[in-house]
């Protein structure tokens, strides 16, 4: 009993070490997260931190709770960046683990507004070359910021581009696509944190028929038998070649053309009308891309004296 006495004061020393050294392992989990900034507009890059958080923790998971994959990771001491790009509302989750599948989770949340924003407007959007049309320009700056610049690429290797200094644009830009074809116009905007918008729209333009310049009759009017020369002039629209034409002088006659490849065309026929009447002489012509333009001159035969 002595000797129990002697090294009682030794135990109590080596239980408090023992227990001194495996305190750690009674220390509840806490997590703990920063995010710094929680408010901003779109696109908001936000830094997160889990280097509050105690306990025996041997792993962690952050979700940023906009949908994109959540982060995982060992090193409590390790900064995390994350952007958000939409507007709305967020609740970022951290989630802490120790070794016995415990957990503790925290979280923060995260307000989007409404980022520097743009829209690109055009009407008509198709029509025969050359086509005017006409763009609608619209933009917003975010909340706090400004408009600076601010560029219209009409998809046809033209641009035109401004310097401003307000926090919304709105306004009209007239254009005339003069080749046939397909464009992308683009709207960029940039406000004063450098932060850019775009947005786009796709204007087609087409190859027009065929032009009838002229088409002329001498004369329209006289006795029978009446002789008619006619005479016409056709261009092809640009990206077409003029192929063919016919002219039906409207009495069960006609003459023409095929096989042809020429961007414009001048002919001049005669013909003779034997029989008294009215008569409507139509001319057509077609391009390579099978449009057909069409023009008329009224003849008017009478009796001979």
């Amino acid at each position: 009993m002595r000797k129990m006495k002697r090294y009682f004061p030794a135990i109590l020393i080596l239980v408090g070490l023992v227990l001194g050294g495996c305190a750690w392992l009674l220390r509840p989990l806490e997590a703990k997260l920063t995010a710094n900034p929680t408010s901003g507009p779109a696109p908001l890059s936000v830094t997160f931190s889990a280097a509050g958080s105690t306990g025996a923790i041997v792993s962690f998971t952050l979700d940023f709770g906009d949908g994109s994959e959540p982060y995982s990771g060992t090193d409590l001491t390790v900064s995390i960046s994350h952007t958000y790009n939409n507007p709305g509302t967020y609740t970022a989750t951290l989630t802490v683990s120790d070794a016995q599948g415990r957990t503790a989770t925290d979280s923060k949340t995260i307000n989007v507004l409404p980022g520097t924003s743009c829209s690109l407007g055009v009407t008509p959007t198709s029509g025969a070359a050359p086509l005017d049309v006409l763009f609608i320009v619209n933009a917003e700056a975010a909340s706090g910021r400004k408009i600076v610049y601010w560029k219209l690429e009409f998809g046809d290797g033209n641009e035109v581009e401004f310097t401003a200094d307000t926090t919304s644009l709105s306004l009209n830009f007239p254009y005339t696509y003069t080749d046939p074809g397909d464009y992308t116009a683009r709207l960029t905007v940039r406000d004063n944190s450098g932060v850019e918008a775009t947005s786009q729209v796709t204007v087609h333009v087409t190859t027009p028929p065929p032009t009838i310049s002229s088409f002329t009759a001498t004369p329209t009017s006289g006795s029978v038998p009446l002789t008619v020369n006619f005479s016409f002039t056709a261009e092809a629209g640009a990206g077409a070649k003029i192929t063919k034409w016919t002219l039906l002088f409207g009495d069960g006659d006609f003459t023409g053309q095929e096989g042809l490849n020429v961007d414009s065309l001048t002919k001049t026929v005669t013909h003779e009308y034997t029989q008294t009447g009215s008569y409507t002489a139509t001319l057509r012509v077609w391009d390579s891309l099978n449009q057909m333009s069409e023009g008329t001159v009224d003849i008017e035969v009478t009796e001979a004296p």
